[in-house]
């Protein structure tokens, strides 16, 4: 089975008085939705896109009378429920674009006998605290979660999945007024394919590593605008310093000691006793202060490598997680052929849902809907602690460069409680006095020279972070270049394959333009939102421009079937495939060709949903259907009052 699969398994609306106003089934492959003009079709492709996701508003007055959607989808094997809300505004009578989803791990029939607390609330925008629904169906499709200029929702998603009759025929994408080329042109490098994962993380990474860059030479430059001395940046130049002041210090307490042996008169005074317990009680109070420091210093480098190992083991639970999903599904597609108690042959079973042995039904999907539960604990939770880890080592580096510092003072406090403690007060001369000024002269000048250390600590590990940054940056440049270089490549051979689909849905559509017919190359234009032959200016009737525009889409979607490297999720839909006056022989042959082409692919790979009220006479009653046919008076929406 093709990886990156979006499918529609069931929808369910309900009105505002809980009645059931449309509850169909969808399965695999090819679903044709059927009836009149004006009769709801287009109404439910809107449903449908909403609960996907979609930023839409513009509700008919029937859907107005509804209350909540609720959608039982399947992303890579992940089987699980989503349910929107309808608010409407009562002034602007339009709905709220950007209401929360609620998602249930399990089928939708356990999701309606399930507690509230069982249904998981995203809301439509990313926090730094908890994920959108955006980020949700992103890890399940495995698509990475882009984040540049414009944060990628997985509205931007559907745009290129979804074909409505609103948007102007000239518009590739699903039209909205604020649009950019870069969202358009990022969305469909992600969706074909060609957005690489590692490059994505490389260019992240190198916006972030910019920043730190930034932030670590910003620092550097504040140090080293409040230093006069270049040499004051180098912790060896102060240590020889402070060295060089304590041997002074030293040699001044030498003379102290031979002037008051030279008095010798003794007195013991109350000041001399209150000098000695103030110098104490400072030195009690730095001690604390530096255990403090060492004692803090040691919890976060245990926290810190806690962390780490814990990080390593969430990050390795999520990689078995990974490997468990895909190791299930190799597993699943093994051919098993005998019996492995007797060895004679099995006899084939045609359900491909049920167990090879016993034949009872199997639900393939639990596994893995549970693990993809998992995934997203787990990705929470080393968001969550790679958070913390960046504020703990951060904090780690302040008090590394601070303890020193501190260390020093406490050095000089205990220097001067030793000396006090020598000192019994005697009668000092003037000579005594003046050497106890020097002293103090040159302990103060000790005390600047440790901030003057604590400075320079902080700028050496700056400049060391800030050479480590630049050698990353330099292998980042690289690394996007080369891998740049293979997107080119990729990008090619995606593109070759979908003007190929493209050229034949136009060679092979009714001759009503000699363009199409006549077509050698087919070109689409993500980053100008435009499909053209070859003149992008070239002008045709507004049918032939949705034919040409509705041919890209699919174009797209068959090529996704054929290449499996494309992201695109295997989905499309598309409302009424005879919009903008197509006639009904040309309606009947898009279709045709379309399906044709689809089944020529494994159905189980892919889900094609389209309306129309111009279908095949032999589709009529083929297993493609969903639902009834709708009319005015038996429109796809019931119970509205």
């Amino acid at each position: 089975m093709m990886h990156n699969n979006l499918f529609l398994h069931r929808l369910i609306i309900h009105t505002n008085e809980n009645k059931i106003a449309y509850d169909e089934t969808f399965h695999k492959g090819i679903n044709i939705i059927n009836g009149d003009n004006s009769s709801g079709k287009s109404t439910i492709s809107h449903f449908i896109f909403y609960v996907l996701g979609g930023y839409f508003n513009d509700w008919v007055k029937e859907a107005k009378k509804c209350t909540r959607v609720i959608a039982e989808v399947e992303m890579n094997g992940a089987v699980f429920t989503i349910g929107r809300a309808i608010q409407i505004n009562t002034e602007s009578k339009k709905g709220n674009s950007s209401e929360p989803i609620f998602i249930y791990w399990g089928i939708v029939e356990d999701s309606l006998k399930a507690s509230a607390n069982e249904w998981f609330k995203y809301n439509y925008n990313t926090t730094s605290e908890k994920k959108s629904f955006s980020n949700i169906f992103f890890d399940n499709l495995d698509l990475p979660v882009v984040k540049e200029e414009s944060n990628i929702t997985f509205h931007q998603i559907l745009r290129l999945l979804y074909v409505d009759q609103e948007s102007p025929t000239s518009s590739l994408f699903y039209y909205e007024q604020f649009d950019t080329t870069l969202i358009r042109e990022t969305v469909s490098d992600l969706l074909l394919g060609v957005y690489n994962q590692n490059l994505y993380d490389a260019k992240t990474r190198k916006v972030e590593a910019e920043k730190e860059f930034d932030d670590v030479k910003k620092e550097i430059k504040v140090i080293k605008q409040f230093t006069n001395n270049d040499l004051h940046l180098f912790p060896e130049h102060i240590y020889q310093l402070i060295a060089g002041k304590e041997a002074e210090i030293h040699n001044l307490e030498e003379q102290l000691i031979q002037l008051k042996e030279k008095n010798k008169i003794v007195q013991y005074t109350k000041n001399t006793k209150l000098n000695f317990q103030q110098l104490n009680d400072e030195a009690i109070i730095q001690r604390q202060k530096v255990n403090e420091l060492d004692t803090e210093i040691k919890t976060l480098k245990y926290e810190i490598e806690d962390s780490h190992y814990f990080i390593e083991t969430l990050e390795s639970k999520q990689r078995a997680i990974k490997n468990s999903v895909l190791t299930r599904e190799f597993l699943g597609d093994f051919p098993l052929d005998y019996c492995p108690e007797c060895l004679s042959d099995l006899k084939k079973n045609d359900d491909i849902t049920a167990c090879k042995l016993c034949k009872e039904p199997v639900d393939q999907s639990f596994g893995v809907t549970q693990a993809r539960k998992i995934e997203q604990d787990l990705n929470f939770q080393i968001k969550e602690s790679k958070s913390l880890q960046i504020k703990n080592q951060r904090r780690f580096l302040e008090l590394t460069t601070k303890i020193d510092s501190e260390k020093i003072k406490l050095s000089q406090i205990q220097i001067q409680v030793n000396s006090a403690l020598k000192d019994v007060k005697s009668v000092r001369d003037e000579k005594i006095d003046a050497l106890y000024g020097d002293k103090g002269f040159l302990e103060g000048e000790i005390i600047q020279f440790g901030t003057l250390l604590e400075n320079a600590e902080m700028y050496q590990k700056l400049v060391e972070s800030k050479d480590k940054l630049d050698k990353e940056i330099d292998f980042l440049n690289t690394s996007i270049k080369s891998m740049q270089g293979n997107q080119e490549q990729l990008k090619k051979v995606i593109n070759a394959e979908i003007e190929k689909k493209g050229l034949y849905l136009l060679n092979n559509d009714l001759k009503r333009q000699d363009d199409f017919i006549a077509a050698k190359e087919f070109n689409i234009d993500y980053r100008n939102n435009i499909a053209f032959i070859a003149d992008k200016d070239a002008k045709y009737s507004a049918s032939s421009n949705f034919y040409l525009k509705t041919a890209a889409r699919f174009a797209i979607f068959l090529a996704s079937l054929e290449i499996e490297k494309m992201r695109y999720p295997r989905f499309i839909l598309c409302d009424n495939m005879e919009d903008k006056g197509i006639e009904q022989a040309r309606a009947y042959n898009f279709q045709k060709i379309i399906i044709e082409e689809a089944n020529k692919y494994d159905s189980n790979n892919f889900q094609m949903i389209y309306t129309t009220s111009y279908l095949p006479p032999e589709l009529k009653n083929s297993s493609y259907i969903v639902g009834e046919y709708y009319t005015k008076i038996n429109p796809s929406l019931k119970n509205i009052d």
